[in-house]
């Protein structure tokens, strides 16, 4: 059962063009990409049907698995420090991978996320469960409804007991990765918590509550799985619980959760996991295979057929509507974009019709007036026309030229100040009067100091920013600037002599 337990009202969205088919818009056809973004890395997996002949396994889909670092000042304690650059981080990684697919399911750190089980009597069912749900978030959630994003979703429960699984996040952190992730033109269908993919993926006894501990950059999470179900969680920051003091809480918790649940309670480095049976074998999940947990669950989720899944998701709309808000949005960008070339073709045909109007017109009328002066040989008449039409061209071309931009006077302004030992490799320029960004590799950490100096002497530049980045390297240093022109207008075509 997936009831929204709120009002929430889906944020403004970035729009990012992309290539797309219409038939992928309006069929519901699609691949979803699994992402795992943490502190350090994102991971990204995705289940898509083999290319022609090219299928080892004609019964298996093709399983795409990517790692990529990622800054260190980007995320930390599970909360987005810098949108713009996770947005831009993100965007690299998809055209590097070239998926096919912009779908997918988000899984992040579950720092700041909030999970518990309610039980309930198995005579409270249906909408009774669900005002019972209700009055349960208004009486025992520790924080208020209206700085949160909830949802919950029905779990298998006992003989006795329906249970509900309840997962809240703070607005302003799932906020964060939402607007990164929309900016990167990443469709988002479902955001989750890291611990929510890994149960769907890792390999666990029917019937047996797994105990696991997995140590952070800041301490360590301890959560507890039952038949794919997240039965508990808690995270124990550093600054609170030394990393000696860990095993002893993982087995405070143990004991706890033995006078709780039936059975034994298995304890278990999450390390030391590896993922359920029938991935098991794909040569395409290196080892560790532990750390494909998160990115593997979440596309795992993506298979689900459009209309059955039913499961938690910490974004402001539910997953279907995601799914089809998202199809609504492509739809409109697609038919947006055909506008506008539309507009555009009829634009220019009206243009190109009215100076040849205009140019007849004025050879009419010169050629009425000098008829009754002389008898013009028909081949001058001709070659006065050609001429005339020449004229026309040429004055329509020139206008053209006016509106259009010398590129080629920035690129050449940047080569003739780019010193040695800086290597750019991409130029990104989306707006000619807004600000153009281009990448590349320095020799070493002076050289790309001394380099934003020159810029900032450029007397066609300004803002320069260079983030810092990649601190941790010492030579071939990546780095990315972005700049403004002083003067935007100054650069364009004037008159057909420049």
């Amino acid at each position: 059962m997936h009831t929204r337990g709120m009002q929430k009202i889906w944020m403004g969205v970035y729009y990012t063009e992309h290539k797309m088919s219409i038939l992928n818009i309006l069929t519901k056809e699609r691949y979803v990409a699994g992402i795992e973004i943490s502190d350090s890395v994102v991971r990204i997996a995705l289940f898509r049907s083999h290319k022609k002949g090219k299928a080892v396994h004609p019964d298996q889909d093709e399983l795409i698995l990517i790692e990529e670092p990622i800054s260190a000042n980007i995320i930390a304690d599970g909360v987005v420090l810098d949108v713009e650059l996770l947005s831009k981080t993100l965007r690299e990684i998809w055209d590097r991978a070239k998926l096919g697919t912009d779908y997918a399911i988000v899984g992040i750190p579950d720092d700041k996320i909030y999970s518990k089980i309610f039980s309930f009597p198995k005579s409270v069912d249906g909408m009774r469960l669900t005002e019972a749900m209700r009055l349960a978030i208004g009486f025992q959630l520790p924080m208020k409804t209206e700085d949160i994003y909830l949802d919950w979703e029905r779990t298998g429960g006992t003989s006795t007991t329906n249970e509900i699984l309840l997962s809240t996040i703070p607005r302003e952190v799932a906020n964060g990765y939402v607007e990164a992730l929309e900016k990167a033109g990443i469709k988002i269908i479902a955001l989750e918590s890291h611990l929510a993919s890994i149960a769907r993926a890792v390999k666990t006894t029917p019937g047996t509550t797994t105990l696991f501990s997995k140590k952070t950059p800041d301490g360590a999470t301890i959560f507890a799985l039952k038949d794919g179900i997240l039965r508990f969680s808690r995270t124990l920051p550093l600054r609170f619980v030394s990393e000696d003091q860990i095993s002893s809480e993982v087995e405070k918790v143990r004991t706890s959760l033995a006078s709780e649940e039936a059975g034994d309670i298995v304890v278990q480095e999450l390390t030391e996991a590896t993922v359920r049976d029938e991935y098991a074998e794909r040569a395409e999940i290196t080892n560790p295979k532990s750390k494909w947990l998160v990115a593997l669950g979440s596309t795992i989720r993506g298979k689900m057929p459009e209309g059955t899944d039913n499961l938690v998701s910490l974004l402001p709309i539910g997953t279907e509507e995601a799914y089809a808000y998202q199809r609504v949005t492509s739809f409109a960008l697609l038919m947006r974009n055909l506008t506008i070339s539309v507009s555009m073709f009829f634009i220019v045909a009206y243009v190109a019709t009215y100076f040849f109007m205009y140019s007849l017109l004025q050879n009419t009328t010169k050629q009425i007036a000098t008829l009754s002066d002389s008898v013009i040989p028909p081949e001058i008449i001709e070659r006065e026309q050609q001429i005339s039409d020449v004229n026309s061209g040429t004055e329509t071309g020139v206008w053209f030229l006016s509106q259009t931009p010398k590129w080629s006077t920035v690129l050449e302004e940047i080569t003739r100040i780019t010193p040695d030992g800086i290597a750019i490799s991409m130029f990104s320029a989306p707006i000619f009067s807004e600000k153009m960004f281009f990448t590349g590799t320095a020799i070493n950490r002076v050289a790309l100091n001394d380099y934003k100096k020159i810029l900032q002497e450029s007397p066609l530049l300004l803002d320069i920013e260079l983030p810092l980045t990649n601190l941790e390297k010492k030579e071939k240093i990546p780095f990315t600037i972005s700049f403004r022109l002083k003067d935007p207008s100054g650069l364009y075509y004037t008159n057909a002599s420049e």
